[in-house]
């Protein structure tokens, strides 16, 4: 008797919010579709009941499951799924059913763990506490481990007391920025930014985001434009800070992937300043659609970009950002060469097969 019967993805990430992690989700995701035909065990990808996807794939099936939604139902519902079919599951985001923890789960990074610093609200406090458990069970109880650098391998080794035979580094890709702008390809959606005369960045305010580093930034170099995307809630940087915000900084609130790639396409440079990341995809993306990158030199970025973005300290804005792009670096093809969802896939694929023989 086989000890699986299929292998089974959890896909709660199609209904969240497109970010980082669950980008990841969703590239290999269809990456391992394209690949279904070598597995030995049916590919299924579980969503709850009333969910309605937009996913397009082509082998893995598609399965409506459950009563309930959220953590509720990757805890309950995903959980008596993998136990009532013998499945072997795939949890891509960081989290693993605790009832069925014998699965293969991906670890971003353990910056709840590590990071304390960084937690400044009850909310923020609830989520580490829930975030260290899963760190615990899917380090101690998972048949296997995956992270997306050598950085956060490290760090979930040391921190765990894992074997490093039980986690595989599996890094990010960029193929899904690699598709035309829709119309129009111009600036036109934001007349107050003009070609390569402007800085971007895509920011929240998260702690690690480091968003403060672009205002004082912006403040010391008023003579350059700054245009910021993402949730940022000025208010909540404090009066001080926030009643400093410079008019030399424009917030442009969320973005869809488009227009992301436009201010990237057409930015004198991204910005990066980050303190903590587990891989860090939007320099990568940026990369793609040919920016230059000023990024931070914390944590994995510089294992993850290496010689091909210019580096700044992420604790001291003191920086002539000018000066600093005329330095020269190694061309982008070197870094976009070496990471694609493809190559993932197929590290995902050889540990599924040494799992299910």
């Amino acid at each position: 008797m086989k000890k699986y019967k299929k292998i089974v993805i959890n896909g709660r990430f199609l209904t969240q919010k497109i970010t980082g992690v669950q980008r990841y989700a969703l590239e290999i995701t269809k990456s391992i579709d394209n690949l279904s035909s070598e597995f030995s065990l049916p590919i299924e990808i579980i969503v709850p009941l009333h969910f309605e996807t937009q996913i397009n794939l082509k082998n893995i099936k598609l399965i409506h499951y459950g009563t309930h939604n959220g953590i509720i139902w990757e805890q309950i519902d995903f959980c008596y799924y993998i136990k009532k079919h013998k499945a072997l599951s795939i949890n891509f985001c960081n989290s693993i059913p605790l009832f069925a923890p014998k699965g293969i789960v991906c670890i971003h990074d353990i910056t709840y763990k590590v990071n304390p610093q960084f937690i400044t609200t009850k909310h923020l406090k609830l989520t580490r506490l829930w975030n260290l458990l899963q760190y615990y069970v899917g380090s101690k109880k998972s048949v296997h481990l995956f992270t997306v650098s050598e950085f956060s391998k490290k760090q979930i080794i040391e921190t765990y007391k894992i074997s490093s035979s039980k986690i595989t580094v599996a890094y990010n890709g960029w193929q899904h920025y690699n598709t035309k702008i829709d119309a129009p390809d111009t600036l036109e959606t934001f007349p107050m930014l003009k070609n390569k005369e402007y800085y971007f960045s895509l920011s929240t305010m998260a702690k690690n985001k480091n968003f403060s580093w672009i205002v004082e930034s912006a403040l010391k170099n008023p003579n350059s434009t700054y245009a910021v995307a993402g949730n940022i809630d000025i208010k909540k940087l404090g009066n001080n800070v926030g009643s400093q915000i410079p008019k030399n900084m424009h917030c442009l609130g969320y973005v869809n992937d488009n227009e992301a790639k436009i201010l990237m396409k057409y930015c004198k440079a991204f910005l990066f300043p980050s303190l903590y990341e587990g891989f860090g995809i939007p320099p990568l993306e940026a990369l793609a659609m040919g920016a230059k990158v000023i990024c931070s030199n914390a944590s994995c970025l510089p294992e993850i970009f290496e010689d091909c973005v210019h580096y700044i300290d992420p604790y001291n804005s003191n920086v002539n950002l000018d000066d600093l792009l005329k330095q020269k670096i190694s061309e982008p093809n070197k870094i976009l060469n070496k990471y694609s969802w493809e190559k993932t896939a197929q590290i995902y694929k050889n540990q599924i097969f040494k799992i299910i023989k």
